[in-house]
């Protein structure tokens, strides 16, 4: 798994781990492990001794529109929904919202505290 990966799994994570870090009196902690992955310190370095379970940083949630080819050949993809994404490409966010579900992560990036990304998925 490479950075920008781990970058889109302790973003999805942070509201819970600000909550559970906060209750341990560990928020400083994640504060500064924040800064330093926002200037680009490798994320497995900079949330060493955090504690993070390791399949936390692996998983960003579901990515769609990276499988290899259609399910059904002959058949051409549509639209399931719309996928929010990092804003910049900074990192690898890519979480589909079906059509009336929950908004992912609140609609926002939370390591830089800006708006997703919203495309047709």
């Amino acid at each position: 798994m490479n950075d920008r990966e781990m970058r889109a799994g302790l973003c999805s994570a942070l509201p819970w781990l600000t909550e559970d870090l906060e209750r341990d009196g560990r928020r400083a902690e994640l504060d500064s492990a924040v800064r330093a992955v926002l200037a680009e310190t490798p994320v497995l370095e900079a949330t060493a001794g955090l504690d993070i379970p390791p399949h936390v940083l692996g998983e960003p949630g579901p990515v769609r529109g990276e499988e290899p080819g259609a399910m059904i050949p002959g058949m051409t993809p549509r639209s399931a929904g719309t996928s929010y994404r990092c804003p910049d490409g900074w990192c690898s966010l890519n979480v589909v919202r079906r059509p009336g579900g929950e908004l992912p992560a609140g609609g926002r990036c939370w390591l830089r505290d800006r708006p997703l990304r919203v495309v047709e998925a």
